[in-house]
């Protein structure tokens, strides 16, 4: 009796072999991480970019306040009964008992009350300030101050100086005597601490650059590096906000500083960016989540095929 013959098999063809289906599987299982851990990590980079714009708003807020804090101590000043007076008469014991009293209850730093050639009546400092000087003749807030007098501002305006003791936030305004200018009162805080206080308000670390991108003050633990001319110039004259990194991961907001509505330097707002580990993070989670379904799944369908051949 003859054997019966075996019909020819057909060859499996490429879609069905399993080595495809594997391959494909593994394509689409890094393809769902890599996809999941770059959302992360964008969607922590755009929440940070808001952070630091929110926080370079704040600052400039913030710089309004302490510019109300000094002008409302230099009308203290200035209008006080009999500093003007004594100012032209060069009468150092009378300014003294006046402004020292007013300083004392103000929480500005620096005040000294000049002769309209520049020479230093009197200079009062809290502790720590910087140390005062004898003259700030040649000071281009004086004159404009003094020639601004009776101006709808009264003279009385706020701007960042350079001076040889550090960068300064001053207030300056007139003495008027008789309805002329007969001197003129400085209202001071060092650039640092005006950046290190507004720094603690807005939880970021800031730093202010020239209008040639030389940074002049900052709260970092080290100088951000300088930026380009054409790019800070670009800022003060309105341009958008740009993004850079500084000092590794440190991500770093760039925009207008203003100050007495008026634009007077660059203002850098930096945090940390931790947005790569974040989508590193979240790219090894997904893998192994895959994994672990691709185990689970596989170890099922061993059961159900052992059942079946039983």
């Amino acid at each position: 009796m003859e054997a019966p013959k075996r019909r020819p098999t057909s060859p499996v063809r490429w879609f069905r072999r399993r080595w495809v289906h594997l391959a494909l599987g593994l394509l689409v299982a890094v393809l769902a991480a890599s996809w999941a851990g770059q959302r992360a990590r964008q969607g922590v980079l755009d929440n940070l970019d808001a952070r630091l714009r929110a926080s370079g708003a704040g600052a400039d807020a913030s710089l309004i306040s302490v510019e109300a804090e000094q002008l409302s101590a230099l009308r203290a000043i200035t209008f006080t009964r009999g500093i003007a007076e004594a100012v032209a008469n060069s009468d150092p014991a009378t300014i003294n008992r006046i402004v020292t009293p007013l300083h004392a209850n103000s929480d500005v730093p620096m005040v000294d009350v000049l002769r309209p050639d520049g020479q230093v009546l009197l200079a009062v400092r809290s502790k720590g300030a910087p140390r005062p000087v004898a003259s700030r003749q040649g000071m281009p807030a004086i004159d404009q101050s003094m020639r601004e007098a009776r101006g709808p501002r009264g003279g009385r305006f706020s701007e960042l100086v350079i001076f040889k003791s550090g960068p300064t936030f001053v207030t300056v305004g007139p003495l008027m005597e008789a309805n002329t200018p007969v001197g003129v009162v400085l209202v001071m805080t060092p650039l640092a601490d005006v950046l290190g206080r507004i720094s603690q308000q807005v939880g970021a670390d800031l730093t202010a650059y020239t209008s040639n991108g030389v940074p002049i003050a900052t709260t970092a633990i080290s100088d951000p590096p300088a930026l380009d001319l054409n790019t800070a110039r670009t800022l003060i004259g309105g341009g958008a906000i740009v993004m850079r990194y500084i000092h590794g991961d440190d991500r770093e907001a760039l925009g207008r500083l203003i100050v007495d509505h008026q634009p007077d330097a660059v203002l850098g707002v930096s945090l940390e960016d931790n947005s790569a580990s974040t989508g590193n993070a979240v790219t090894l989670f997904a893998a192994l989540g895959l994994l672990a379904t691709v185990l689970i799944l596989a170890t099922f369908w061993a059961r159900v095929a052992n059942t079946e051949r039983r």
